[in-house]
């Protein structure tokens, strides 16, 4: 179990470690960098290897004073001034080679610090973009939960209105059945009462001498009303 712990937090860190990725224009940089230091380097061995041999041909022309031996310490000389100009100008292209990889560098960290800068604003104006669209949420659901609630006040308020309405009505229905209940019931004893007189009517009644006498005085009544005709 330890071992597989150890593997895996080895992974982690060279995750970790290839997460900061080199571009290769950075590479090749200081690639050119290392190649200059060791030309640099075996320069400098033959600017030493020149000088020890200009010591050594001065000392023999100084004994000897003889022409090859002037003419060994002169060429040593230029081998020497051949070597130092050598070492400097590798030098110089190695301070050019570190300035180029150095300003390569600064490129890529700039690369770096503004794709980070963009993330970074991109992930604000989500983040400002979720708020607000929360808050305008939030807002329209205030507002539809006060429009609502207005409507359901409009709506109780129509309720009511048409129970009262329709209480009104069922009162007006009561009344109008309760009179024609009792119109009804004023025919029905009319009916009644006429039934009884009509059946009264009908019963024969009994001769009197005073019917008599109301004939023969509506029998003069009528010769009396035909003689006054007669005479006008």
């Amino acid at each position: 179990m330890v071992k597989v712990k150890k593997k895996s937090a080895a992974k982690k860190k060279n995750k970790k470690r290839g997460s900061k990725k080199t571009s290769v224009a950075l590479k090749n940089a200081q690639a050119t960098v290392a190649k200059l230091v060791k030309k640099a380097k075996v320069a400098e061995k033959g600017f030493t290897a020149a000088k020890k041999r200009v010591a050594a041909t001065k000392k023999a022309a100084t004994k000897k004073k003889t022409a090859a031996s002037k003419r060994a310490a002169q060429s040593a000389l230029k081998e020497k001034q051949k070597a130092a100009a050598k070492v400097a100008a590798t030098k110089a292209r190695i301070r050019t080679a570190k300035a180029k990889a150095r300003a390569v560098e600064l490129a890529e960290k700039e690369k770096v610090r503004k794709r980070a800068e963009a993330a970074k604003t991109e992930r604000d104006l989500q983040l400002a973009i979720a708020a607000f669209t929360a808050d305008w949420k939030r807002r329209r659901a205030k507002a539809d939960a006060i429009k609502a609630a207005r409507q359901a006040r409009k709506d109780a308020l129509k309720a009511r209105i048409a129970a009262k309405k329709a209480a009104r009505k069922e009162q007006e229905d009561v009344k109008k059945a309760a009179e024609k209940a009792k119109l009804a019931a004023r025919k029905a004893t009319k009916r009644g009462v006429a039934k009884k007189k009509a059946k009264a009517r009908k019963k024969p009644k009994k001769a009197t001498g005073k019917k008599s006498v109301k004939g023969s005085s509506s029998r003069k009544k009528v010769n009396k009303k035909k003689g006054a005709t007669q005479r006008g």
